[in-house]
């Protein structure tokens, strides 16, 4: 993705949008902050697309004797874990249910499993494994970043096919709103903009599409014993 436009670019084109380019009525504060809500929206349309446009991975390290260890800062959405096995092996596990949350404590579960019998459960702002005792190791976090507030003039969005157009058509719709004006013609491009979006941000990979999972091929369920 390489479809960029810079933060003033942003804005410029928003102000011409809503014919306010000679108007201080919108301070460039308040136009900054316009745009970051508009990103936002954005971005949450092509994460709510399941086609990993951010999805970025990172090593989390849990200490011996915890059970437990600390998101990344930027954490928003989690897409999978894995466990380190050795240096170049790692293997799938499931998320838990909460009302389960002792199940893989068990002796039976143990035995069954071995050390693959782990399995994570995001609470709060940590990711929690289970068995207590066999949780220490690597595991690698896929998961979507937060989006980043766009901060100098300089800052760019990619906007990966043009969809930029859609922050640009929000923030001349807020800036019209407030003062007032109306903002049914916007409305409906912003519309026809979320239509495409929705429809051209899934099936990114058309040449492997997704299959069914195999879930029950990732965990161990010791209740059935």
């Amino acid at each position: 993705m390489a479809n960029t436009i810079t933060l003033a670019e942003i804005k410029t084109q928003a102000r011409e949008r809503a014919d306010m380019e000679n108007s201080s009525f919108i301070s460039d504060t308040e136009l900054l902050s316009y745009v970051n809500l508009s990103y936002a929206e954005l971005y949450d349309l092509l994460v709510s697309r399941f086609e990993d446009y951010y999805t970025m991975d990172t090593t989390l390290v849990v200490a011996s004797g915890a059970s437990s260890v600390s998101l990344p800062a930027d954490f928003y959405k989690l897409r999978g874990v894995d466990r380190s096995i050795s240096s170049n092996d790692w293997v799938a596990i499931p998320k838990f249910n909460f009302n389960n949350r002792n199940n893989r404590n068990t002796n039976v579960s143990r035995l069954m499993s071995g050390q693959f019998n782990v399995a994570y459960r995001i609470v709060g702002n940590s990711l929690h494994l289970t068995p207590t005792d066999t949780a220490a190791g690597s595991y690698r976090l896929w998961y979507v970043p937060t989006y980043t507030k766009l901060v100098d003039s300089t800052d760019t969005v990619d906007g990966v096919n043009g969809w930029e157009e859609y922050i640009i058509v929000d923030v001349a719709i807020k800036m019209l709103a407030k003062e007032d004006s109306s903002v049914s013609h916007l409305m409906q491009q912003k519309q026809a903009l979320i239509d495409r979006i929705e429809s051209m941000a899934q099936n990114r990979d058309i040449d492997q599409p997704e299959t069914i999972s195999d879930v029950s091929a990732l965990s161990f369920d010791p209740d059935i014993y």
